[in-house]
């Protein structure tokens, strides 16, 4: 019996010390939602299928590739910079304690971006960027699909670009009642 109890009390301790108490992605992009000094964005692509009817098969497949855009962002309007550099800090720790991989980093004066990706690199399942920028803030976007390319997906983003008559990006405008701008959101054209 005393054999017993003593092999039931190490596997409770094991499983004590065993389960983590570290915060993950999903419940840092959860918990930015109750934040009112966050911008949201969850959009799922099957939203936005309409606008690509008119492009490439190569360019339509990649797309149906991308399932959802995850994106929550902090502007520098509502945080201070001691709030924005330890949300970074924080989202730092996250990405440190996952499985996922660093895919490329970028720095410059302006600020930094970090992108991470999970699965295979020519059929990626999750990419994710975290961004911090001293004069806009920070923030982290997550795509979520299935098989992703990256390459194909820059290929496709540069063929969007290169439409002469902006119609995707004029249907997209259309979904927001013919203007970018909402209360949260302000996107003004590049000229």
């Amino acid at each position: 019996m005393k054999k017993i109890l003593t092999f039931a009390v190490l596997c409770i301790i094991l499983t004590i010390v065993s389960c983590k108490n570290e915060e993950s992605l999903q419940t840092y992009l959860i918990q930015s939602q109750d934040n009112t000094n966050y911008t949201r964005l969850d959009v799922s692509t099957s939203m936005l299928g309409s606008f690509f009817e008119d492009t490439s098969e190569e360019d339509q497949k990649t797309f149906q590739s991308i399932k959802k855009l995850n994106l929550a962002f902090l502007p520098v309007k509502n945080a201070t910079e001691e709030e924005l550099k330890l949300e970074n800090k924080r989202l730092k720790t996250i990405m440190k304690n996952t499985d996922y991989k660093s895919l490329f980093r970028a720095n410059d004066k302006r600020g930094r971006a970090t992108v991470y990706y999970s699965g295979d690199t020519d059929a990626i399942d999750e990419i994710v960027a975290v961004v911090y920028a001293k004069d806009l803030g920070f923030g982290v976007a997550r795509v979520l699909g299935e098989d992703m390319n990256p390459n194909r997906i820059i290929n496709m983003i540069q063929n969007i670009k290169k439409s002469e008559e902006g119609q995707e990006l004029e249907m997209i405008k259309d979904m927001f009642g013919g203007e970018f701008q909402t209360e949260k959101l302000r996107v003004d054209p590049i000229e």
